[in-house]
Formats: structure tokens, sequence, C-alpha cells
């Protein structure tokens, strides 16, 4: 991820797509970072002045890595239940419908979500230690 300080280099940044660097073909396109957060933000409960917490969406929100490209979110979704209710699973996917390799699991209790996260490195998904 590149950030600019000024939006007028954007456009030129993105015109580059396609171009090759090191003989492969780079892809540019904007970051999706600012709707996820509003997303991830917005579809939570909020405290009583409206302020977020640490019961949160994004406190209950994990990023997963490191996993199989052949992995599903119904295979996460298996997976993270044993650590408590699961309210989502992301799994972003390539071009060719696969894993690209990392998800966001979202827990329905802080304290389940920190359980799953106290396995990082300790947990083999598809033969993969996850992180």
């Amino acid at each position: 991820y590149i950030e600019f300080y000024d939006v007028m280099p954007v456009n030129m940044a993105i015109a580059l797509s396609g171009q090759f660097l090191l003989g492969q073909p780079v892809m540019v396109k904007p970051s999706e970072a600012e709707k996820n957060l509003v997303q991830s933000t917005t579809s939570v409960a909020t405290g009583p002045a409206g302020v977020i917490g640490p019961y949160s969406g994004v406190a209950r929100r994990l990023y997963v890595g490191n996993l199989h490209f052949n992995m599903t979110e119904t295979d996460l979704q298996m997976v993270f239940e044993a650590f408590g209710q699961v309210e989502l699973v992301q799994l972003p996917l390539d071009e060719s419908g696969n894993c690209k390799g990392f998800d966001f699991v979202q827990f329905a209790c802080l304290e389940d979500a920190r359980n799953a996260q106290s396995l990082n490195g300790q947990l083999e998904i598809g033969g993969r230690t996850i992180k």
C-alpha cells in the first residue's frame, strides 16, 4: 500500500497499472481501506454516547493470515466457531475465485476473539500455520 499526501499523484499512479516492473505487470488500484473502516464501524453497536469502545467490532475483529488458497468462508466459519460465536467472515478472493491467503473474522464476544488470537502461530489450518 502506498499513501499519498495529495490527491493529484493518485491518478498518475493508477495510470501505471499494467506497466511492467521487474518483468511483471503491476496492478494499481485505489485502496478500499476507508470504505472497509466505515463498514466495520457502522455495522457494530456503539456505546451510549455513540463512541466505539473496547467491545466494538474493531476489537472483536481479527486478521487471519497465511491461509491456504483453497480455503472458503464456510471452512473458516467452522474452524473459528470452536472459539465462540462468529458474526462475520470476510474472505477476499483473487480474480480466479481463490482465497488471497488472508481473511477477517469477527466474533460476537471480545473474550472469544482474544482466545482465538492467543493461538497466533500455533494453529494449523490446511497444512499452514496461521497468523
